[in-house]
Order: structure tokens, then sequence, then C-alpha cells
């Protein structure tokens, strides 16, 4: 399948769905498998979920997937029902396509089928029967894989997003929506050039936040750097949350492994020093017996060749120099109090400064966790309100 948007065309393949939307991609088709056998009543045994609702509605299976505490066939059934509205097809009318259901059994690898092929199917189907500007013509397609394969294939001047696979997980709706809206004002949609084919590149390490010789060589132009310090600030992002997310899990799973514990504090000293004022973000602290060390030597070398060299002198001379000796004995004690105040002082700033990175750890844990119990509800939600 070709599509041509505004003269460019761009050919859609099951992996272009994969990419896209990363479900699986090979396997059975859908319409290859059996149907359900006569002595099978899983399809009876869903339906009573729904024996007060005449119309079967995502709503209500929507419902029933925040609430439920087990992964059993109906909660299968329903996450299904749910992705094939949502992703493939869904009908005009307000009810639920079901029409999978009637290959899907307690002995279906679920797993196993081709949900690439069968999106690509229903974009086929579902475009013949579209009819443009028609009052009475609804597209009930796959328009989320649609508005991705635009997004990622076609340049846009209003915002730049990563470019990674599968594409869903970085075009969120927030960003759909205010490019959309920029394209509409400017009457730009579709006026893009079409980017560069995807290399996928191994994603460990971030390859951006370590910059090889050939990329100093391109830098030549403020747009270039515009570019470079963008995707690199952006895998840093991504850096950041993938091992607080790491960190979480592994302390939950090994909460006596001490390791873990030191890994944490080392994350909270650098999200402390991010947050403080400042131009720089990162400081390297100094080693306070090395500068204390040196402070000494500076002053051993400043005063004591003098003296031994003075001591040289007539008699006469030797008591002014001992008087001379014991004021700057004492202006350097005086030097030294003030300096172990202002260590004092330093040392009870950075633990303020610990305090308070500890205490900004904690609420950000407290709101993962908070945002991790209603994780499925967002999802679904979000879902449903596209869709609708």
């Amino acid at each position: 399948m070709v599509i041509d948007i505004e003269g460019k065309e761009l050919k859609v393949i099951a992996e272009s769905v994969h990419d896209m939307l990363g479900i699986p991609i090979g396997g059975t088709k859908l319409t290859q498998l059996d149907q359900w056998p006569k002595d099978d009543t899983s399809y009876d045994e869903w339906k009573q979920q729904f024996k007060k609702d005449s119309i079967i509605r995502l709503s209500a299976i929507k419902n029933i997937i925040v609430s439920t505490t087990q992964a059993d066939l109906n909660f299968k059934l329903n996450f299904l029902v749910l992705f094939v509205n949502a992703f493939c097809e869904s009908t005009s009318m307000g009810r639920c396509n079901m029409f999978p259901l009637s290959y899907i059994s307690r002995k279906t690898d679920i797993n196993n089928i081709d949900w690439c092929n069968y999106v690509l199917d229903c974009l086929v189907r579902t475009k013949n029967s579209y009819i443009p500007y028609s009052d009475t013509s609804f597209f009930v397609g796959p328009s989320a894989f649609l508005v991705l394969f635009y997004a990622d294939n076609i340049h846009s001047e209003a915002l730049t997003v990563t470019r990674k696979r599968p594409t869903i997980c970085y075009w969120i709706s927030e960003k759909i929506r205010y490019r959309e809206t920029f394209e509409q004002e400017k009457c730009k949609f579709g006026l893009g050039e079409l980017n560069e084919e995807f290399v996928n590149e191994q994603d460990e390490g971030d390859t951006y936040l370590e910059e090889s010789d050939s990329d100093k060589d391109e830098d030549h132009s403020v747009e270039a750097y515009e570019s470079k310090i963008s995707k690199m600030l952006n895998s840093f992002e991504r850096m950041k949350e993938k091992l607080n997310s790491k960190l979480n899990n592994a302390i939950t799973k090994f909460p006596e492994k001490e390791s873990f514990r030191i890994f944490e504090e080392k994350m909270t000293n650098i999200i402390g020093e991010e947050k403080t004022e400042g131009i720089t973000i990162f400081e390297f602290p100094k080693n306070e017996d090395d500068e204390g060390n040196h402070e000494e030597e500076n002053d051993n070398d400043g005063s004591q060749p003098e003296v031994d060299y003075l001591l040289d002198s007539n008699e006469a001379g030797n008591e002014g120099i001992n008087n001379d000796g014991d004021k700057n004995q004492k202006e350097g004690e005086t030097e030294v109090k003030g300096k172990d105040g202002k260590n004092n002082e330093n040392d009870n700033d950075e633990e303020k400064k610990d305090d308070d990175a500890e205490e900004t750890n904690n609420h950000e844990e407290t709101i993962q966790q908070t945002e991790n119990e209603n994780l499925l509800d967002k999802v679904v939600d979000n879902i449903v309100d596209n869709v609708l």
C-alpha cells in the first residue's frame, strides 16, 4: 500500500505498523485461525460481564479493565477488544467491534497472531469503504497508526521529536495536538519535507551523550549546534528516567543490597546538584584535606625561608625577627580559625543540601508510585478518549 501526501509517496508495509505501534509482527493471520468450537463457552462467559448493557461500548469495557484484579481470559478478551477498536477498526455506531473474538478461544496463542498485518488489512478495508467529504461516511480504520506514520515521516517546523522505535512511545498526545494546531494555522499540513530513512541505532549508552570526532567536524553552524544539543538533552532526560526506574525496581526486589542504596544516593546528589542555583549544573566537590595541606604548604613556603634567612643576621636583628615571627603566628592562627569557621559553614550547607535532595527524592518516589498505581487507568482513558 502507498500513501500519497502532497505528491510524496510513502510505502506502508507490516514493518511500518510494527515500527509505529510496537505490536507483534509475524505468526499466524487472525482470519486463518479456527473459529470457536461449538462446545467453547468463552464468548458467552465474557458477555456475562455486560448483561446489564444492551449495547457493549468501550466505556463499559474500560471500567471493567480498571476494576479487575485477575488476569484471566476475560481480562485478555477485554483488553483485546479495547486494542482492536483503538488501533485496528472500530464502528461508526458506537458499538464495539467484536469480530476478532470469534477467532479467540482458551487455546489460542494471542501473542503468535500477526497483529501488524491485521492492522494493515483493516487500513485497506476501511479506506476503500470511506467516502471523503460525505456527512454520512466516517473513517473507522487505524487512525492512530496513520497519525504516527505521518508525524514520523514528514518533517515539522513546529517541534523536534527524537525518532525512536516504537514511535508511539515518543509522540505523546500533547505533541500531536501542538503540531496539528501549528500546521493548521500555518496551512502547512503535509507540506513538510520527507525525513531521511530511519536508521535504528543502538539505544544503549545513548550515543548522543558522547560526541565522536566526526561530529566535531560537522558542527560549523548554529543549526548544527542547536540540533546536537537538543538531541543530547533529550538523551540525558531519557537516561535519567531509565536510571530512576531501574533503581526503584532493584531496591524493591533486593532491599538488603547495599550497593543499590549507594547508587540511589549518587542519583539523589545528581538531581540535587541540577536544581541548585547558578550556572554550573554539576559541581565536583573538592578534597578538603588536600586544600588544607595546600594552604599549609603555602604558609610554610612564604614564612619559613624568610625566618631561616634572617636568623643568620646579628643578635640585635634576631629579637625583631622573633617579634615578627610571633606576630605572623598569631595572624596565622586567626586566619586558620577563620578558615575553620568557613569550612564548618560549608559543611552545614552541604548537609542542608543533602537533606533537601533526600526530601526531593522521597517526594519524587511518592509521585512515581502514585503514577504507577494509576497507569492502567490513564492508558485506558487516553485510548478510549482518542477513539471516541
